[in-house]
């Protein structure tokens, strides 16, 4: 039927136009690859390269996280998205440090913020402490 306008189509009006007409972004959703950098300010302003591949249904994120360089802690991500506020939780290595922390907002396509790394209770019996850094993704 020509001219009936369903729910899904006016969501899609908004989406792509917003009241003063100008384009907008209805995909600022976490599903994807980011890459980008992280940065540990704990340990003299270390630096590695970041990959972050995300699936997501509603407001739950899974994944999974792959550093490079100079730090450590691939492995499996979970999380959730509230508005633009995303909290990530990966595992480290699982050794030294775990429950790596990364917290931020998503806007037009970058995820940004802070993240703290946890030692394991052995690790920090061995004077591990907490380490705490930047990161700036983009979504590929």
């Amino acid at each position: 039927m020509v001219g009936v306008l369903t729910m899904n189509s006016l969501f899609k009006s908004i989406c792509v136009v917003t009241a003063a007409g100008v384009l907008s972004s209805c995909s600022d959703s976490m599903e994807g690859v980011w890459l980008g950098e992280c940065c540990n300010d704990t340990i003299g302003g270390s630096k590695s390269g970041l990959k972050m591949s995300i699936k997501q249904e509603g407001d739950k994120l899974e994944g999974v996280l792959v550093l490079q360089d100079d730090l450590y802690g691939s492995g499996k991500l979970v999380g959730y998205v509230n508005g633009k506020d995303v909290t990530i939780r990966s595992e480290g290595d699982t050794e030294t440090f775990v429950n790596i922390t990364w917290t931020g907002k998503m806007k037009d396509g970058e995820y940004k913020g802070t993240y703290r790394v946890e030692p394991t209770p052995s690790a920090a019996l061995l004077g591990k402490e907490i380490q705490k850094g930047t990161f700036v993704l983009l979504k590929q």
